[in-house]
């Protein structure tokens, strides 16, 4: 199983001229699932895709903790790579190229969303974040299963 990661924004622009040996951004395609592209609030929808085709793996993900005694979950966090968690380095760089981008939309004026899903979540797993992208800095981004990013700058 894969992530699929889905973008929304107000900016017309062809997001998939961007390519580059890290990621894409891909139109929306049949294949897609119409249940997470109902939830993103912007017309301009398009798939991010991984430098190795067909998914989203190839970014920073991060998942929420679960305490096994008290049972208590707790969400996500924003945090910079650590040493004692290794992540892949070209991961990495594509989700901070990834950063760049989105920082970009929103400093041009432009509104934007995305979902983050584990492939065949429903919909009622998603749970709703605002990330202000001036807040969070640039090497502590990362995407979090299950959850839509609604950006401000």
């Amino acid at each position: 199983m894969c992530y699929s990661i889905y973008l929304s924004t107000t900016s017309q622009e062809d997001l998939s001229l961007l390519a580059s040996d890290q990621f894409s951004f891909n139109p929306i395609a049949e294949t897609d699932d119409p249940n997470m592209l109902e939830l993103l609030d912007h017309p301009q929808k398009w798939f991010l895709e991984c430098k190795y085709g067909c998914c989203s793996c190839h970014f920073r993900h991060g998942t929420g903790s679960f305490h096994p005694t008290t049972k208590e979950t707790f969400p996500p966090t924003f945090g910079p790579p650590e040493d004692w968690m290794a992540e892949d380095a070209e991961d990495i760089e594509a989700t901070l190229a990834t950063h760049d981008v989105l920082a970009r939309l929103l400093k041009d004026g432009h509104q934007a969303d995305l979902i983050d899903c584990w492939y065949g979540a429903s919909p009622k797993e998603i749970v709703s974040l605002d990330v202000n992208l001036d807040l969070v800095p640039r090497d502590h981004f990362r995407f979090f299963e299950n959850y839509k990013f609604t950006f401000s700058f």
